[in-house]
């Protein structure tokens, strides 16, 4: 791993993120195998990693449309960690505002405090940290109080390895104010087949009664890295509604972090992780109650063909006083090759009263039985494998509400072939 000097100029970071990016790594390190939630990352591979400041090389891009789906509204564009005016609309409707994450930091600081001043000890690994010190651009979204927003908002990264640093850092920054409602989708692709990766961090915070649907779709090129953390915090009543699809790169990781903070507050959690050749996907999920009445599911659905891997770690943390929890997990799981493997745990910790917390974990191969009775009514033996595994898949893929997203997973997928 090789970083580039963090040294920034101007007031545009605050005193936390001006630190010293070695310093902080002295005292925290890089992740090994003896870290539970890294246990199954490709260490070597992390190691080849080089981070440093934004390089501005969008000009040089290829087109993006054909690689992500075609949503109506204002999108904001990220090139290796910079935002793209070119590529990006940001014509907004009333009561929306979709800025630079570089032009709020310096115009207006306070509105992004949280993102950037962490405590030494609230930062639990070296990426987190990279993040803050080379994560100075990207994407603000903020919705007023009261308004709900009938289109959704795209939020566009797109890494291209660099010869002075092949990794970038970008990021995200969501605020939906009290009784507000609005759909998110953030795409994350790379362009070309050379080494490198991303490293994306989402900061949400709700207001008490908002709503969101938050859509993550993974899809960087099987020869890059790609890092996603996603912080969320929730106040009394609001709604956050997570669709993960974990799809592409070498190794994908999607890691929530969760905090219902206000009585009655619900989070419901799904996705899709999808490996072939030798991916590895990891999903790291933590969704703490830290207030009394409050509901959170997790429902996250993997298939692993080839060689690859999958990776669920998913807890729920019941803090004392979180009376009324109501708390769900569930990790299934479809094996379609002898070498695939998925590596489960569900976690429960629970310090509080009358609560109902329950999980599970599936982990099985197609079922032969359905496959001959398709076979006896005239289907092919891979047209009617591949019908299994759409239906399999595709129980994720009903939970996304906005159709052009769904057809474009499908897509993906292939299933529309069938």
């Amino acid at each position: 791993m090789t970083i580039d000097s963090p040294t920034r100029t101007g007031s545009d970071l605050s005193p936390a993120a001006r630190r010293s990016v070695a310093e902080r790594l002295d005292v925290i390190g890089y992740p090994t195998k003896r870290h539970e939630a890294w246990r199954y990352a490709p260490h070597r591979t992390l190691g080849a990693l080089s981070f440093g400041p934004p390089v501005d090389i969008a000009a040089a891009l290829p087109e993006l449309d054909a690689k992500m789906p075609t949503i109506e509204g204002p999108r904001i564009v990220v090139v290796n960690g910079l935002v793209d005016t070119e590529r990006s609309d940001l014509t907004c409707p009333d009561g929306l505002r979709l800025s630079s994450l570089a032009d709020v930091s310096a115009e207006q600081p306070e509105r992004v405090a949280h993102h950037f001043d962490i405590a030494d000890d609230e930062i639990d690994d070296a990426y987190l940290a990279l993040s803050i010190a080379f994560g100075d651009d990207g994407a603000v979204v903020r919705v007023a109080d009261d308004v709900t927003l009938d289109v959704p908002i795209h939020v566009v990264d797109v890494a291209v390895p660099d010869p002075t640093r092949n990794a970038s850092c970008t990021g995200v920054v969501i605020h939906l104010g009290a009784r507000s409602s609005a759909t998110v989708i953030e795409t994350r692709l790379g362009v070309t087949d050379e080494f490198g990766g991303s490293n994306v961090r989402t900061t949400i915070t709700l207001d008490e009664g908002a709503t969101l649907e938050h859509v993550v779709l993974q899809d960087a090129p099987d020869t890059q890295v790609h890092l996603s953390r996603i912080d969320v915090t929730q106040a009394a009543e609001s709604t956050f509604n997570a669709r993960s699809f974990n799809l592409g790169a070498a190794f994908g990781r999607c890691a929530y972090n969760v905090v219902l903070a206000g009585a009655g507050a619900t989070a419901d959690l799904s996705g899709l992780f999808f490996g072939v050749g030798e991916q590895v996907l990891d999903q790291q999920i933590n969704v703490v109650h830290a207030a009394p009445d409050c509901t959170s599911r997790q429902t996250f659905r993997g298939v692993l063909d080839d060689r690859s891997t999958g990776v669920f770690n998913g807890g729920i943390d019941v803090r004392p006083g979180a009376d009324g929890t109501d708390a769900e997990q569930s990790n299934d799981n479809l094996l379609l090759s002898n070498y695939a493997e998925v590596n489960t745990q569900p976690r429960l910790e629970i310090l509080a009263d009358e609560v109902a917390c329950k999980h599970g974990a599936t982990v099985g191969q197609l079922d032969e039985t359905a496959l001959y009775y398709m076979r006896t009514r005239g289907l092919r033996a891979d047209e009617a494998r591949r019908l299994l595994i759409n239906g399999f898949a595709d129980q994720a893929i009903d939970d996304v509400g906005i159709e052009p997203v769904r057809a474009w997973i499908t897509h993906r997928l292939g299933h529309d072939d069938v």
